[in-house]
């Protein structure tokens, strides 16, 4: 029977059982299995893999992520063997990458096609990329109060917090935890449930954070799952990933509204978020101060060029009041001029009249006197006497009225050359109009 497989070699597509590893052998023994979905397991066969072929399941989980472990699905090539004591033994040779990854990725395109089909209102393909309800949401200027979906015992979690509350800028969050078991494609479940969670709890976050500290390919299975797809495409608060990966993209990711690779990129993500937006603030602020200079000097040059237009209005106002006031200085000195010139004039006349006026007038007053004089010379006693006048005196008054003098009463007669002593014997009224002088 030995010779029956020597020099022989198959490759069997199985999944792996009952692994161990004897690292100072360097030995892994394992069983290859067949499985049905009805019925189970259908066939079974003890394996091994040492020299080349540990050396094989090395490169396996070097360039897959994947560590080489019970439950996955391989393709490996293996040689047959017959020992009389141990019976049929199969060594493991070689084990096909591309077939486990292509498995991989051939469940996950299965997973993505669904989630497109069914959900046609949360999820459409554009340009080669998903975009989803999620997605499209807005998220919060900042992001203060954080859902967080992890594990209780996880790494990642840790680096998360230790990254978020210890950040250089002194922001504070509020971070609440959903933990619960995020490996293993059986937990999908539990993980959408944690979601479910998060939405009935009534509080405003602003984003969820879902992450976990790495691990194997297939640790990250239960990402690939429809359930968590669906979930996360439609859920109303922004969904942020940061599950350990840094080589595939999961389902999650694709569905999600921001995905990073570790957990500690999440943090800072986050970080950053926040501090955009207070950069803004400090440009908008910058921006703010530079504006009010701008109107500040704006404002003190149009107060310069408003001082100096009045300054230059008020030098011509003054010019021409100046120019106003001489020109009325010499109009006021011409009219004063005039003004006194006319009673000048005035005066003169007057002077000339006053001159003239006396003249005839003494010369009218002359006239006067001359004829005063005339009459008085002609009225004088002599005179009179002389033309056969008399002068009448009692006691050596002159007698006036003829009723001064009465019978018996002596009087003196004076004529022109001779006094006539005189005793009145009587006396009697004449008629004056026969007078004759």
């Amino acid at each position: 029977m030995q010779q029956a497989f020597a020099g022989r070699s198959y490759w069997v597509k199985a999944d792996i059982t009952s692994h161990s590893y004897y690292p100072d052998k360097n030995i892994h023994y394992f069983d290859l299995v067949e499985k049905d979905e009805r019925s189970g397991i259908v066939a079974r066969v003890a394996a091994n893999a040492w020299g080349n072929g540990s050396r094989q399941i090395k490169a396996f989980e070097l360039i897959t992520g994947q560590p080489f472990r019970n439950n996955i699905h391989v393709l490996v090539e293996v040689t047959v063997s017959y020992h009389q004591v141990h019976g049929l033994q199969v060594t493991v040779q070689d084990v096909d990458i591309s077939f486990t990854i292509g498995q991989l990725e051939k469940q996950k395109q299965q997973t993505l096609a669904r989630l497109l089909a069914e959900n046609a209102d949360a999820i459409r393909l554009a340009e080669g990329r998903y975009i989803t309800r999620n997605q499209e949401l807005p998220l919060p200027p900042v992001i203060q109060r954080i859902a967080v979906v992890t594990s209780g015992n996880s790494a990642g979690y840790q680096d998360f917090h230790h990254t978020l509350v210890n950040n250089g800028f002194g922001y504070t969050f509020q971070l609440d935890t959903y933990f619960t078991v995020v490996q293993g494609e059986a937990n999908a479940e539990l993980v959408q449930q944690r979601m479910v969670d998060v939405f009935q709890s009534g509080r405003a976050y602003d984003v969820v954070v879902i992450i976990r500290g790495g691990g194997a390919q297939t640790d990250f299975l239960l990402f690939d799952s429809y359930q968590l797809g669906r979930v996360v495409a439609r859920f109303p608060i922004p969904v942020i990933t940061g599950i350990g990966h840094q080589k595939n993209e999961t389902v999650a990711d694709m569905m999600a509204h921001t995905a990073v690779k570790t957990p500690t990129k999440a943090a800072e993500l986050i970080i950053a978020h926040n501090r955009s937006y207070e950069d803004a603030l400090l440009q908008y602020r910058q921006r703010i101060l530079v504006r009010a200079q701008q109107t500040l000097a704006a404002g003190n040059r149009q107060m310069y060029l408003l001082q100096q237009d009045i300054i230059h209005q008020s030098r011509n106002i003054l010019e021409v009041g100046r120019e106003q006031l001489l020109h009325m200085r010499h109009g006021i000195g011409r009219g004063a001029e005039k003004l006194l010139r006319q009673p000048q004039q005035q005066l003169r006349f007057m002077q000339a009249a006053l001159l003239t006026r006396p003249l005839s007038v003494l010369q009218r007053e002359q006239e006067k006197l001359r004829q005063q004089q005339q009459f008085f010379r002609m009225l004088a006693p002599e005179r009179m006497l002389r033309r056969g006048f008399a002068l009448v005196y009692k006691d050596g008054q002159l007698v006036k009225d003829a009723e001064d003098i009465s019978a018996g009463n002596t009087i003196t007669i004076q004529l022109q050359d001779t006094a006539i002593q005189a005793v009145v014997q009587s006396k009697s009224n004449t008629d004056e109009r026969g007078t004759d002088i």
